[in-house]
């Protein structure tokens, strides 16, 4: 959420030899409008990565078009409801009366592990990509995640290798939301980070390029 590419950059130029990158960023009413978007501008079959909103809306995309993703990479998402509807709808009626850079810097403060080596890093990426986003991007993407379909029940029906990342002090989705995939999902395989909360790609670079290599290794052909 709130997310450009510039999430992915450490990934993009350290995978670019094995993939060509697209970051894409929807934001609309429902999971289902932004899989839609997705699923239009993206090639017939893909490898897809997504990271907290993100992931959510993989998961959507993965269930509305399975044959379409040959790969999944999972990073802080709940594939269940929203657990606070009542902290997510106060956050969207502050932005509405214009507190929207108090509400970032609240994020910002929290999604990062405070003690991990590219924390400072990671939170001022984080805000930066914020503030270009801005608060209409804000509540389109916040109202789609309280909107959200409990994708619990269809996570065994995922037929493609997945790859699910987590930091262990991620304070906005638990790693046991990870392990609970990782349970369901039939070919999954769950790293946990340690020093890092919930933006592992900025967070622990160099560990998640090398964990997507790995996984990558999977669908290269001769």
């Amino acid at each position: 959420m709130l997310c450009s590419d510039d999430l992915y950059r450490p990934q993009i130029e350290g995978l670019r030899d094995l993939v060509e990158p697209m970051t894409l960023t929807a934001a609309e009413n429902t999971m289902a409008e932004a899989a839609a978007e997705v699923l239009r501008v993206a090639p017939a079959r893909f490898l897809l990565a997504g990271t907290s909103y993100g992931g959510n809306l993989a998961l959507e995309v993965v269930t509305l078009a399975p044959s379409r993703v040959l790969g999944l990479w999972l990073m802080g998402c709940n594939p269940g409801p929203h657990v606070d509807l009542t902290v997510a709808l106060r956050r969207n009626r502050r932005v509405q009366s214009g507190e929207y850079e108090e509400v970032v810097e609240e994020l910002a403060s929290a999604i990062t592990y405070d003690r991990g080596p590219h924390a400072i890093g990671a939170a001022s990426s984080f805000r930066r990509m914020a503030g270009q986003a801005g608060p209409a991007v804000f509540l389109l993407q916040n109202t789609a995640l309280l909107g959200r379909h409990d994708r619990r029940p269809d996570l065994a029906r995922i037929g493609c290798p997945t790859l699910l990342v987590w930091g262990r002090e991620d304070r906005f989705a638990a790693p046991q939301h990870g392990a609970d995939m990782s349970a369901l999902i039939p070919d999954a395989r769950l790293v946990v980070l340690d020093a890092c909360g919930h933006l592992p790609t900025l967070e622990q670079p160099d560990a998640t390029v090398a964990l997507a290599r790995e996984w990558l290794g999977r669908f290269r052909t001769p």
